[in-house]
């Protein structure tokens, strides 16, 4: 009895190290944390890319604090992820702003680390990314029953029926 808790305590802290992210050091890293500036602004976690002047919501929606441990992320089908942003702006804003929507794939894509898996996103900045799929606001050319979104396991962009639930995270422009 003791040698199967042993091994199956093992193998639980094998698990648990192997899901952690993967970062490749032959790709260059192109998402360092000096990329970025994190900070709070009237009480919201906002980063902002200096790379594309985009200013995203640090959090997934649903998720606030700390290192985006409060809270539960929510998913949403597309249309209800297309109408977030119209929630966030009427109630008052996020962080002082009143101009968030949904990132297009282009916009999804800038943030991805593609020299590392599990999640392809710079955790630092970005903690607590859910490996999951993020909805864009880009429709998918090709039926219009599917949207893109952007996986943050592999890195990579799909189209995804829109009445499947995402993963949201808002992004603004910030003026040059």
């Amino acid at each position: 009895m003791k040698a199967i808790i042993i091994v199956l305590c093992i193998l639980l802290n094998f698990q648990s190290s192997h899901a952690a992210q993967i970062c490749n050091d032959y790709i260059t890293d192109e998402w360092p944390d000096s990329r970025y500036k994190t900070e709070t602004l009237s009480g919201g976690n906002v980063v902002t890319d200096y790379k594309t002047r985009l200013m995203w919501k640090q959090c997934s929606e649903g998720l606030s604090g700390f290192a985006c441990m409060t809270g539960t992320i929510s998913t949403h089908n597309w249309q209800e992820a297309l109408n977030i942003p119209h929630d966030v702006n009427s109630n008052s804003g996020f962080a002082g702003f009143n101009d968030w929507r949904l990132p297009n794939i282009k916009e999804l894509r800038s943030i991805s680390a593609i020299n590392c898996v599990s999640p392809s996103i710079n955790e630092s900045v970005f903690p607590n990314t859910q490996n999951n799929y993020y909805w864009s606001s880009s429709p998918f050319v090709g039926s219009h029953q599917d949207a893109l979104s952007f996986s943050y396991v592999s890195g990579s962009d799909e189209s995804n029926d829109r009445n499947s639930n995402h993963a949201v995270r808002l992004v603004r422009s910030v003026e040059q």
